[in-house]
This record gives structure tokens, C-alpha cells and sequence, in this order.
């Protein structure tokens, strides 16, 4: 009799236990407290968006929550058919995270509100903005997708999104370590690897990774260092989980490698990519029929001079030495000229709007543009195309 009690015990704490979980895993879900997965691995861009996948996109911080749709031809955009429809004039904005803008909602992003702008400022034809941002993508990636994708809409004129606080390294195949780049012999771009999706997780690990619960107490235990080290030796998170963050040989984080005065040999490499693929882009937009500009994109770091601060006070190696936050842009716009291409840089406007105060432009943890950011970008790219006649205006 002990034996049937013990064992009818065991039954219900059992499902008294899974019930729990069950409970857990609806209520991370229900209040969206991890991001969905919007990518799937592509053979030639290492990854790409899923075409009509729905979700919600945050981060630990909670410092946005946003719906998300990827429309049809795998987008963050409304639908655009390939086949350009007459009378219109098309624009093709290519960029990162920045452009995907998954931190706000699909009317806030510049993207929409340009096209917005431009069709009620009295334009001389009907114009679409496309918006064909990927996360994670440098130039190589962008070029790769231009040469997919981007050319079957037939855009009249494409503009490159470039963010230096990152762009340069995501070209590098020794700095980038998630979307790598692949060069041939001669230097030319052959594909982009991600190896993110290589690892696959096998056995119990796979199977719990698949649960939302999981991945939000994993994302609790990595703001807590001490735990996740526990968590390692539990063997419920991966060494490599809790690396710190990848540093180069004079103990400054790589991302910021980008803004030393004198750059590197591994970034005088980087910069040598870089401006074989704006080259390659600029190439590729030509021989499409359309012409080509470039937005230099702001970043926090630019913007917000006490963020930058708070960067060197957290990273001793970097204190005490000079930065040229702005020699990523300077070297951009010298590309720009030397190669007749119009060029925006959004630093100073930004600069301007934040001295004066209001809304924060970028998200101080995230660091990508906030909703204030997006309308600011957007009206200063409108006016920048209409100034260079890179759109159809009325005379």
C-alpha cells in the first residue's frame, strides 16, 4: 500500500511540476519576454530573413517591445511586387539592423516615413521606398543581396545605409566572427558564411532549446556572471556562453578598434574590403540603370559624448587613449568623392538635435535609433535627395 502511495506521490508531483513549467513557458510567451528568431541560414548571405514569419522583437533591457512581420519576398517592408509598376520611381534603401529597424514599428522606421515625405512634398512621379535591411550584414552582405534580390525590383536609384560603428568589421573576415565573409585569392567577395547556424544543439540542450522559458533564464543568468559560471559548471550553459567579449591583442574590444586614429594592419585590411565592395556595389547599381548615394548612419557613441564615456570608463585599456569617433565617416565621405557618389552624413544633424535635448535619438543600451531617431533620418535624407535631384521633383 506504501508502495501505490509513494508512487501515486511521484505521479502527481511529477505532473504538478510539468504543469508548472507548462505555465512558465505560456506566461515568457504570452508576455514576450525573449525575442522570436526572424533568420534562416542562406547559402550565399549567411543568413536571410523568413519570408511572412510573425513575432515580436525586444531585448533584455525591455527598453522597446514591437510586432514584427517579414512580408513575402523575405523583407521587413510592406509587400512591393518585383515588377515595377509604371509612373513609379523607385528607391532601394540596402543596410543592417539600422534599416531592418525591428527596434520600432514598420510606419516609424525612416525607411517609411521617407517615402511618406517624398510623396507629399509635391513629387514629380509616384515613389516607393524599399526597404532591404538585414541584421548583421556589412557591405558584403548588402552587396550579395543587391545582386540576389535588389536589381529584380528595378530601382531607380539605391541608397547604402552604412554604419561605421560596425560595417567595416563585418567585412573583415578576421574581425567578423558570426557573419564571416569569404574572399577569393584575388580579393573579390564569394560568399558570406554564418556560423551562428553551425551550431546545432544535439540531445537534451537541443531539446530545451527549444522552450521560450529556457532562453529567458539563460538571458538572466548572462547579466548575472557569477550564476552563469555556476550554470557552466552545472552543465546547463555552454563555456562559450559566457565569454567575454571578443578583445584585440592590446585588450581593447574589437568593435571599437574602428576608431582608433591609426587604424591597424587588420583594419587597414578591413578598410581595404570595404572599399573593394562599395566599389563592386557601386559597379553592380550602374549596370542595373540606377543611380547609387550613400547615408553615413550616426551612432550612439557620435552622438551622445557621455554614452562614449561611460564605454572607456567600463574598458581600462581604452582609457587614457585618443579616439577619432569620426574618422569612420571622414573615411566614407573620401571614398564618396573620389568616386563622385552623393553622400549624407547624419552625425551632425544628429549632434545638433541632441544638444538641444527632447527625445534620446538612439536607445542608450541598444544603440540603434529610437522612433525620435528615424524621423530625424528621414527628413534629412528627404532633403538631401531632393537637394541632389536623386528623386523626381516638381520645378
Amino acid at each position: 500500500m506504501k508502495g501505490r502511495e509513494w508512487v501515486a506521490g511521484a505521479v502527481l508531483a511529477t505532473i504538478g511540476m510539468l504543469f508548472g513549467l507548462a505555465l512558465l513557458e505560456v506566461g515568457v510567451r504570452f508576455m514576450h519576454l525573449v525575442p522570436d528568431r526572424f533568420w534562416e541560414p542562406d547559402p550565399i548571405r549567411g543568413v536571410r530573413l523568413i519570408a511572412d514569419k510573425r513575432g515580436w522583437w525586444t531585448q533584455e533591457d525591455r527598453e522597446f517591445l514591437v510586432p514584427v512581420q517579414i512580408n513575402h519576398q523575405g523583407l521587413r517592408d510592406v509587400e512591393h511586387p518585383y515588377a515595377k509598376p509604371p509612373g513609379t520611381f523607385r528607391v532601394l534603401i540596402l543596410g543592417d539592423s539600422f534599416v531592418e529597424a525591428m527596434h520600432v514599428p514598420l510606419e516609424a522606421t525612416f525607411p517609411r516615413l521617407l517615402e511618406k515625405e517624398l510623396r507629399t512634398d509635391g513629387s514629380a512621379a509616384r515613389i516607393e521606398v524599399l526597404s532591404a535591411g538585414v541584421s548583421g550584414y556589412g557591405t558584403a552582405g548588402e552587396v550579395l543581396l543587391f545582386e540576389q534580390d535588389g536589381k529584380r525590383y528595378q530601382p531607380d536609384l539605391v541608397v547604402l545605409a552604412f554604419y561605421p560603428g560596425n560595417d567595416v568589421k563585418n567585412n573583415s573576415p578576421t574581425l567578423e566572427d558570426t557573419l564571416k565573409p569569404i574572399y577569393a585569392e584575388d580579393g573579390s567577395l564569394q560568399k558570406v558564411v554564418s556560423t551562428e547556424h553551425k551550431k546545432k544543439q544535439h540531445g537534451w540542450r537541443g531539446l530545451i532549446a527549444r522552450f521560450a522559458a529556457y532562453h529567458y533564464f539563460r538571458q538572466v543568468l548572462l547579466q548575472h556572471p557569477h550564476l552563469a559560471q555556476r550554470a557552466v559548471r552545472l552543465g546547463l550553459l555552454k563555456g562559450d556562453a559566457v565569454t567575454a567579449k571578443a578583445v584585440q591583442p592590446n585588450g581593447i574590444p574589437v568593435d571599437y578598434g574602428i576608431y582608433a586614429p591609426v587604424p591597424s594592419p587588420v583594419w587597414q585590411e578591413a578598410w581595404q574590403h570595404t572599399e573593394a565592395l562599395l566599389d563592386r556595389l557601386l559597379q553592380s547599381v550602374n549596370q542595373s540603370g540606377a543611380r547609387f548615394a550613400i547615408a553615413i548612419l550616426s551612432s550612439r557613441d557620435q552622438v551622445y559624448p557621455n554614452w562614449w564615456q561611460e564605454i572607456v570608463a567600463a574598458h581600462p585599456a581604452m582609457r587614457g587613449q585618443q579616439w577619432d569617433l569620426d574618422g569612420p565617416q571622414h573615411h566614407v565621405e573620401g571614398w564618396c568623392a573620389a568616386h563622385e557618389v552623393p553622400c549624407l552624413a547624419l552625425t551632425p544633424p544628429f549632434r545638433e538635435a541632441a544638444a538641444r535635448g527632447g527625445e534620446p535619438l538612439h536607445y542608450h543600451h541598444d544603440g540603434h535609433f529610437t522612433a525620435a531617431g528615424h524621423r530625424l533620418a528621414a527628413t534629412g535624407l528627404k532633403n538631401f535627395l531632393e537637394q541632389h535631384r536623386l528623386v523626381p521633383v516638381r520645378s
